[in-house]
């Protein structure tokens, strides 16, 4: 099964495959004087979407699902 991360805006949107989108990523609101705190949750984010992906490429998700 082909598996892929979309973006918007430079951040990860989502996780889909070739039937639908399978995972949505919350947006991250930005506050002023709040950069860091922002840039830390995106980093988070990327994280948890190659991981995500990483985890279903391999089918170790099934267990769970």
């Amino acid at each position: 099964m082909e598996y892929e991360i979309i973006y918007k805006h430079n951040k990860p949107y989502g996780i889909r495959d070739k039937n639908g989108f399978l995972f949505f990523f919350t947006e991250i609101s930005k506050f002023d004087e709040q950069e860091q705190r922002y840039k830390e949750e995106i980093e988070e984010q990327y994280k948890l979407a190659d991981l995500l992906l990483s985890v279903l490429k391999k089918g170790e998700l099934k267990w769970y699902l």
